[in-house]
């Protein structure tokens, strides 16, 4: 039974051609493993912070305040002077009045005094100090996430094993291809000739120097209460141009939504599609040049090679596109053939230049070698 079995396979394979045969009996398996890791960071962020700061630097510099009247009973002895307001107040409290002397001076006991100091815990001065605040915190998440380039990472790993049986020749191959692109997408900086560094290292020193401002520094040392949004439309944030930006950043920082992009993938898997029959097919070429050439080296088996070569690629064209028409294979392998001969023509023509290179150093030596001697005879 098994010798029936065996011989019904020889017929079978007997009507077969060579690379059909080949194909017939193959078993193959393309194993890939695939590691992908991309990071591309939006810097828009960075661009808005830096349109926003001259604003911010503007108010710093001259901070708006206001003046507060501090207002207190005190004997006379101890008031530090007597003001419009003070002689008003004790007119409407005559009680505080000790005597008139008998020239109409009035000699008071106590009387108003009022302190006047500047103050700066205003409204819009407690946004800014909030914003500056936020700012900072921002900024510094910000460059905890994306303070870097951007970066592409492929790897594929892929292991091609096959095996087949032709006219009871047992044929095997196993090749390993590991394929690594790394693309790092440096930022340039557009303002200024800066690098992504170097704005980043500029902002925060800026930030940085905010409080330092006298603003900052004493709303800091009075713990005032931090404004929460919405932001009140007071006439200063209103029409003052620099609150203006201001609240701007402060909206922008508000309802941030990262526009980074991230894509991470790790993948393995038997591939069974055109990739794994791409290799089959690199396998059979490798069949059929080693079987030609140990065949023999005559011009004519070489050609018989090529000319299967060729009907091989032409079957695999026809396999991708059967619609492909014959002018469009003419075109296709023309545009090959000149590529082909033109790469053939330069690599003849550098190494043309080199062997004329080579040989104008040789004529000049002999050259000089026999002036040499000639020189040396005539001595």
């Amino acid at each position: 039974m098994n010798e029936e079995l065996e011989q019904e396979e020889i017929e079978e394979e007997e009507q077969l051609e060579d690379d059909d045969l080949f194909l017939h009996n193959l078993n193959s398996t393309l194993y890939v493993k695939k590691d992908y890791d991309m990071k591309e960071f939006n810097y828009e962020w960075l661009d808005i912070i830096e349109d926003c700061i001259p604003y911010i630097q503007n108010i710093l510099r001259n901070p708006r305040r206001f003046i507060i009247n501090e207002e207190e009973i005190v004997k006379v002895e101890l008031a530090r002077r007597v003001t419009v307001e003070s002689v008003i107040h004790l007119s409407q409290h005559t009680n505080l009045i000790q005597k008139i002397e008998d020239n109409g001076d009035v000699k008071p006991s106590k009387i108003l005094n009022i302190n006047k100091e500047e103050s700066m815990d205003t409204y819009e001065n407690r946004f800014i100090y909030t914003l500056v605040n936020n700012l900072r915190i921002f900024f510094e998440q910000r460059l905890e996430v994306s303070g870097g380039n951007s970066y592409c990472f492929d790897k594929n790993n892929l292991k091609y094993e096959a095996n087949t049986k032709v006219y009871g020749e047992n044929l095997k191959i196993s090749i390993d291809v590991s394929d690594v692109t790394r693309d790092v997408m440096e930022h340039t900086g557009d303002k200024g000739g800066l690098t992504l560094s170097e704005r980043i290292r500029k902002a925060k020193t800026q930030i940085d120097g905010f409080f330092g401002t006298e603003l900052i520094q004493i709303l800091g040392k009075l713990h005032v209460s931090p404004v929460r949004s919405p932001i009140k439309k007071t006439n200063v944030i209103l029409k003052n141009p620099n609150f203006r930006k201001a609240e701007e950043l402060w909206n922008y920082i508000q309802s941030f939504e990262s526009k980074d992009r991230r894509k991470k993938e790790n993948r393995e898997f038997f591939d069974k599609g055109i990739l794994k029959e791409e290799y089959d097919q690199a396998f059979l070429m490798a069949f059929i040049a080693n079987k030609n050439f140990i065949s023999s080296s005559s011009t004519a088996t070489e050609t018989n090679m090529i000319q299967q070569m060729t009907q091989r690629l032409i079957d695999n064209l026809l396999e991708t596109d059967p619609n492909i028409t014959e002018d469009k294979l003419d075109e296709l392998f023309h545009k090959q053939v000149m590529l082909t001969k033109d790469k053939n023509t330069q690599r003849k023509a550098r190494v043309f230049d080199v062997m004329q290179s080579r040989l104008e150093k040789e004529n000049k030596t002999i050259s000089d070698l026999l002036d040499h001697l000639r020189k040396e005879g005539t001595a």
